[in-house]
């Protein structure tokens, strides 16, 4: 039994693990997981499999463009290579959805952070994809909703751009500060960078802002703020010197690889923790200000993420419940619809049948509350002419009762 617990206990739920939509796995969880699979590997696989990765990366930048998804191609078959990795590189999804490359949680440290990877450090803002096309600068939520659209001095977004081509960023919108703040860049004046390194996309993120210094001054014609969040190194002292001095409260630390290309869904090759974690995982101090988001019960990580699962679980489970109840109000409203349609388009000439669109009527606030959908099944099938003096008998009754005197 031991060792089928063992077993069962190391299962993945998900097709992405260590997702940040999810609490932060326990260490021991992954420790027992085969080396094929654990984090460490899955990102060597990943950067051997993007070199040899085919995309029509210019045909996707003209889709965002032009919103125009009705000449997307067929998805490639995934080689056999491909095939046994837990994480393969994802397609981007239509109408703007799933566009931007997500983290995980940090559950491996990398033997080799100090030297491969950058730091970027977030604030608390909503994630978001801004496009410009035609004149016009659009955020898109990471469901795909275009939640603004606004002029702006990046290329192609306003009318009196030097520039006519799209620019496409992965940015981080704070409402507080009216600031759209840029942690990548994936295509500048209709040059596409997906395929390119971190190291690359960010300089080339930061050059071309100082090009554009008018995107960090509000106008008319620009009304929010665009500024690049700058990169550090990977060290403990660099760290802790960029969290003293950081002019914002810290959301969370991304460690972006080096040579990672800009991959659409969630990577081990982009991670994620939050500021309070930092001293446990990766021993680094980080001042008491950036630890506004710590729960105050808060000891240790494993404690906290127990506490965490818990009130996922039971968030799921309202979910589920609310789900339900949602879907059989439904299924009796489309139901209740059906039969009053069709004992409207009864035959006139029988008279029971306006006595049954008459009683059906004025039991209509006992249906609407009514659970049991079977039992309006059963009166509505029932003799028209039981039914209506079932109804003018005892108005009140609900539905349930009104089937049990009319069978009667």
């Amino acid at each position: 039994m031991d060792d089928l617990a063992a077993i069962v206990g190391s299962f993945a739920i998900t097709s992405e693990p260590n997702r940040t939509s999810a609490p932060h796995p326990r260490y021991s969880q992954y420790k027992e997981r085969t080396p094929k699979y654990d984090q460490n590997s899955r990102r060597k696989q990943l950067l051997e499999l993007q070199k040899n990765q085919r995309f029509d990366y210019l045909s996707h930048v003209r889709r965002l463009t032009d919103n125009d998804w009705n000449n997307k191609e067929e998805k490639e078959e995934d080689d056999d290579e491909s095939m046994e990795l837990e994480h393969k590189l994802s397609r981007p999804g239509r109408y703007y959805k799933n566009q931007l490359m997500m983290s995980e949680w940090l559950v491996e440290v990398p033997s080799n952070l100090e030297t491969e990877w950058i730091t970027v450090l977030c604030p608390v803002a909503k994630r978001c994809l801004v496009v410009t096309s035609r004149a016009k600068t659009k955020a898109y939520s990471k469901s795909g909703y275009c939640i603004n659209t606004f002029p702006s001095h990046l290329p192609g977004g306003c009318r009196s751009s030097r520039e006519k081509n799209t620019t496409i960023l992965d940015c981080l919108y704070s409402e507080a500060n009216q600031t759209y703040y840029i942690l990548d860049l994936m295509c500048w004046n209709g040059c596409s960078v997906y395929d390119s390194e971190t190291e690359f996309r960010f300089y080339w993120m930061h050059e071309k802002l100082r090009e554009y210094s008018s995107l960090q001054e509000t106008s008319s014609s620009n009304p929010f703020k665009f500024i690049g969040l700058p990169s550090f190194g990977c060290t403990q002292d660099v760290i802790s010197t960029a969290i003293a001095s950081a002019a914002f409260q810290i959301d969370g630390i991304l460690f972006y690889h080096k040579r990672t290309h800009y991959i659409f869904g969630s990577s081990p090759l982009v991670v994620w923790l939050k500021p309070f974690m930092l001293e446990e995982i990766l021993g680094i101090t980080v001042p008491d200000c950036q630890k506004v988001e710590m729960p105050q019960n808060y000891t240790n990580y494993a404690e906290h993420m127990k506490q965490v699962e818990e009130e996922r679980l039971k968030q799921e489970k309202l979910r589920e419940e609310r789900q339900k109840q949602g879907d059989t109000g439904k299924k009796f409203r489309q139901r209740h619809g059906r039969r009053r349609k069709e004992a409207g388009e009864m035959d006139t000439s029988h008279p029971e049948s306006d006595g049954l669109e008459q009683s059906i009527e004025i039991d209509s606030k006992s249906m609407a509350s009514a659970v049991d959908a079977e039992a309006l099944e059963q009166i509505i099938d029932i003799d028209p002419k039981s039914v209506t003096s079932a109804v003018e008998s005892a108005p009140g009754l609900g539905i349930v009762d009104l089937s049990v005197a009319v069978t009667n």
